[in-house]
Order: structure tokens, then sequence, then C-alpha cells
């Protein structure tokens, strides 16, 4: 048998496939020097490369969050994979690893579970620009979160819909300067973003922070997506009413029904907040709302660009607030998905209001199936939550109050209103 030297030197050599380097930097900060350094280490080892000069945009992340869609345009302009590579890195060593890479998409998970999205590789397919479009959807509907955290949920929504080819970098890829390292750094990354951390050129907006079962989820790569969420994803503001603007189809004051739900205890949580129209009954001092909807929260943010708006995935904690609210969703939430919905919601609230029309003579199947039920199924589920029941509130929905809607059902939007024990 011939030695496994001599066999691999056999094997046909698989001809280097082509790639294109692509990063920006702000010239009128720290990061025109260091795009100056990893510009002359790409032509030390002859990789092409495209870097741009561009203006700040903002608050830190927002100029991050930019990063989505310069990428989604060299994509598009290029006719080879590209590459992305943080303007405060430098090349260490031939990046050979980028001429091998039969996928759609490469990323390193730092610790093993989270995206780190310094060094990144995008193969000319669809799916590729599938994910480049999600990531830019979200990242426009959140400028304040990271960009690799978006990129994260962007790689769940479209592997939970198609073929999603991902290879994973190796540490050498992505090796923080001052970081434990396995092996030789290829690609070393200097960490200029803690510069404008410590001086306070941020939102000041903290992330949002992963559970126990979110980071597990991700480090095993277990697709976290529900049906109903991914539906929605999809679906943008098709099935939203109204998809756009803050009409009040319900025909009675909602702000005032909620304001007394409320009772003073502000900032309230809502989940769920969609195109945020009820958003607009409160000042933005009295409020913050989340969606798993990236589209919902793009045009939230449109409409109401003073009012904090956060994007929400399967996995992270929720936004501190004394109150939350969760008004006609949870009839869109399957009865499997519930539980863990509300035990994560309720996590230090004082008070938790549930406002939609409560029948079971509601449920259907269908695209988007619904899943309404009755008031005392809220009342027990808080109740074994560690939520008493305080007060009710009942209105007629003028849109379903009359014929057929209301023969032989609850057409009225009931609101529950529940303190912590």
């Amino acid at each position: 048998m011939a030695p496994a030297r001599l066999m691999n030197w056999l094997k046909p050599k698989l001809p280097a496939r082509p790639y294109k380097v692509v990063s920006f930097f702000t010239a009128d900060n720290e990061y025109a020097a260091h795009s100056a350094r990893l510009r002359e280490t790409l032509e030390r080892f002859a990789v092409p490369h495209n870097l741009v000069s561009i203006e700040s945009a903002g608050p830190w992340e927002h100029t991050c969050a930019w990063k989505s869609r310069f990428l989604r345009e060299q994509w598009e302009a290029s006719e080879v994979p590209i590459v992305w590579i943080d303007a405060d890195a430098t090349v260490e060593a031939p990046p050979t690893l980028f001429n091998t890479i039969d996928s759609d998409f490469a990323v390193h998970k730092w610790d093993g579970w989270q995206f780190g999205s310094g060094t990144l590789y995008f193969g000319k397919t669809e799916a590729a620009k599938a994910l480049l479009d999600q990531w830019l959807v979200r990242c426009e509907a959140d400028p304040a979160t990271w960009d690799q955290t978006h990129l994260q949920s962007a790689w769940c929504d479209i592997s939970a819909q198609q073929e999603l080819r991902t290879y994973w970098l190796p540490r050498s890829y992505l090796q923080i300067f001052d970081a434990k390292a396995d092996e030789p750094a290829v690609i070393k990354h200097w960490q200029a973003s803690r510069k404008p951390k410590a001086e306070g050129r941020t939102t000041g907006l903290p992330q949002l922070s992963h559970t126990l079962k979110g980071i597990e989820d991700r480090r095993n790569n277990r697709l976290w997506r529900t049906p109903e969420e991914a539906f929605w994803i999809s679906q943008g503001t098709a099935h939203i009413k109204p998809e756009l603007g803050f009409d009040f189809p319900e025909g009675f004051d909602v702000g005032e029904a909620l304001h007394q739900a409320i009772a003073g205890q502000y900032p309230v949580l809502e989940v769920g907040c969609g195109v945020g129209r009820v958003a607009s009954c409160f000042t933005p001092e009295q409020y913050v709302g989340v969606d798993v909807n990236p589209n919902a929260l793009r045009q939230a943010r449109a409409s109401l660009p003073q009012h904090s708006f956060r994007i929400f995935d399967d996995g992270f904690e929720y936004p501190p607030a004394p109150t939350a609210m969760i008004y006609t969703v949870l009839l869109h939430v399957s009865d499997d998905a519930l539980p863990p919905l509300l035990e994560q919601a309720v996590k230090g609230r004082q008070r938790f209001i549930i406002a939609e029309v409560m029948d079971t003579r509601w449920r259907r199947e269908g695209n988007p199936p619904v899943f309404n039920r009755n008031p005392e199924d809220y009342i027990l589920m808080m109740q074994d939550l560690g939520f008493r029941f305080v007060a009710v509130q009942k209105h007629a929905y003028e849109r379903y109050d009359q014929e057929p809607w209301n023969v032989g059902r609850d057409s009225r939007i009931t609101f529950l209103t529940f303190e912590a024990a």
C-alpha cells in the first residue's frame, strides 16, 4: 500500500478558488490608521481587496450596522466570493483557507456559540444572497443591537427555510490580539472598538442578554425558530392589521384602556410591538417595544424614531421594565410555545397585562392559525408564575361586534391585569 504522503501527493489538486477581501473604515477617527495597516498586510500577501472610506453613521453601533448593506452591495458587484475583514485587523499569514471554501457562508463562533463578524465569507450563491438580505433587514430594524447578533438570527431565519451550507472558521482567522491563542493567528483583530465604547461614542443602550437555553441552542446549531415565528418573519407585515399607520379599528380608546391597566407603573414593555401602532399611545419615556418581525420593527422605527424599539429572538432576555403588556399577540402563539414565552416575559415585572379577544371558539387552523384562549386559561397560567389577577376590562371590538362574527362567541377585547404576588 502506498504511504499516506504519497497518496496525498497523487490526489488531483483542486484549483484555488478566487475571492476578494472587502472592508470599510471611518476616515474621521482611529479606524483610518488601522485600515492603512490592514491594506499593507493585504498587499504583502497579494490578497485582492477593496477598502472603502466612509463617514461615521453616528453612534458606533450604527456604523457597524451599515456593514450589512455595504456587504450586500459589494457582493452584488463582485464576480467572486467576498471576504469581510474588520478594518482594525491585520493579516499575519497567507489566508489560504479562503481559496478552499465551497460553502455559502463561513464564520467563526466565539467561545463556541456566538457569531464573530470580524471575519466573514459569503459565496456567490442564492443562499448567501438570502442571508445578506435578511441580515440587512435586521440591522436596519434595530441598529443598536450588535451586527453579529443580527447575523446569527438571520442565519437561523434562512436555515429554517432552506439549506445554508456553513463553514465554521477556526479561531486563527478571528484571533483577538490579547485573547488566548491555540494556534498562530492568520487574521488578528486589534479591537479598536474599545476606544469608542470607553469614550461613550455609542448609543448607550445595553445589548439583550442570552438565556442559558439560547446559548446552548446556538452552541449546538439547533434552529431555535418556531413555525409561528418563521411565518411572521417571512411574511413581513402582510398579515398585520393595519399594515401601515396607526388606525384603531377596535372602535374604542385603546390607549386609555392600556394606561388604566398600567396604573402609572412606567416604562412599559410591549412584547410584540409590530409596526408601532400601540406604541403611538405612549411617550418615548413611557415605552419600549420588542418584536421578532424585523420588517415590522423597521417600519415602527421609521414612524416613531424617538421611541425605543428592540428586535427580539428566541433565546434572548427581555429588556427590563416594571410593567409588560402583550396586546393581541398571544392568540398567534401555539400552546406549546406559550408557557416558555410567558415564563421569560414575566421575569422582573411587578405588573403584567394580557389583552386580546378571549374565547376558544375563535380558534382555527390555517395560514396563519389562531390560538384564542379563555380568560381563565391565562389567569391559571399567570397564577402558576406567581402573579395574581387584579383587574379586568372588556371593550366591544367594533370591527367584530356584528354578525356573523359576534354570533355564539365573545367578540370583545378582554384586558387582564396581573400583579406579582
